[in-house]
């Protein structure tokens, strides 16, 4: 009965100290610039998530249809769809992006399977933009593996980071934790991480209007967003190394 009582107590105690960890990191997951960003998206997508919530539509619902447009973007490429179809399909991908975290976020509707869900639809999505940069010829294989292998890095030491700091925080008797507990919003977010996706996603998009518009000044513009998005990569990689060493 003592031993119960003992484990009962060392349980209640690790739980107290693993929910002040996590809020911990919650407070202190978005650095200023995320933080900003999400405040005037939730401000300004407010009236659309409020008639989406009333009638009935979820941020999960948003995030799966997000899904849905990757693949038919895909089933239409190889049908030989046109190519303002092509960008029709990506916009309406990245506006359910745009979309799911404020319709969460602004009733109090955050989910660890929304979150993750989230996470994936925007990896399917942007490794689907970076197949057909590689097909219209508007980026070398060279430059997409060079931005495929610093996100894979940062997305490694970003997770390694933030696992060191959890672990640090557990008590001394823990022997495991339940990573379901947490999601990648929950990672550190770093001035050098929002600032090479917002040059990503601008390079990109540049290169895709250059196609549809003949200018080679756009994809002049989008190949120097893509060089400034290698670089902010680079150095966010480092700054993420030295964190851990």
């Amino acid at each position: 009965m003592e031993n119960q009582n003992l484990e009962k107590k060392i349980s209640e105690e690790f739980k107290k100290q693993k929910t002040k960890f996590k809020r911990l990191i919650i407070r202190h997951k978005d650095d200023f610039l995320t933080t900003l960003e999400k405040s005037w998206r939730d401000a300004l997508l407010r009236p659309v998530t409020a008639i989406l919530y009333k009638i009935g539509i979820t941020a999960n619902h948003i995030t799966f249809l997000g899904f849905g447009v990757v693949f038919i973007s895909v089933g239409s490429y190889f049908l030989k769809a046109d190519l303002y179809e092509q960008m029709v399909f990506l916009i309406l991908g990245g506006l359910t992006d745009f979309v799911d975290g404020p319709l969460a976020r602004n009733h109090n509707n955050v989910t660890i399977l929304g979150t993750w869900m989230d996470h994936i639809r925007d990896l399917l999505l942007v490794v689907w933009a970076s197949y057909l940069i590689y097909g219209y010829g508007l980026l070398s294989l060279e430059v997409i593996l060079i931005i495929g292998a610093l996100q894979i890095a940062l997305g490694w030491f970003t997770l390694k980071d933030f696992l060191v700091k959890y672990l640090k925080g557990l008590p001394a008797d823990a022997e495991e934790f339940d990573l379901r507990d947490f999601t990648l919003g929950n990672l550190q977010a770093t001035v050098f991480g929002r600032a090479q996706f917002f040059f990503w996603i601008a390079g990109y998009v540049a290169l895709f209007a250059s196609l549809i518009y003949a200018s080679a000044f756009l994809a002049t513009l989008g190949a120097a967003f893509i060089i400034l998005e290698i670089i902010l990569a680079a150095l966010g990689v480092l700054d993420l190394y030295k964190k851990i060493l």
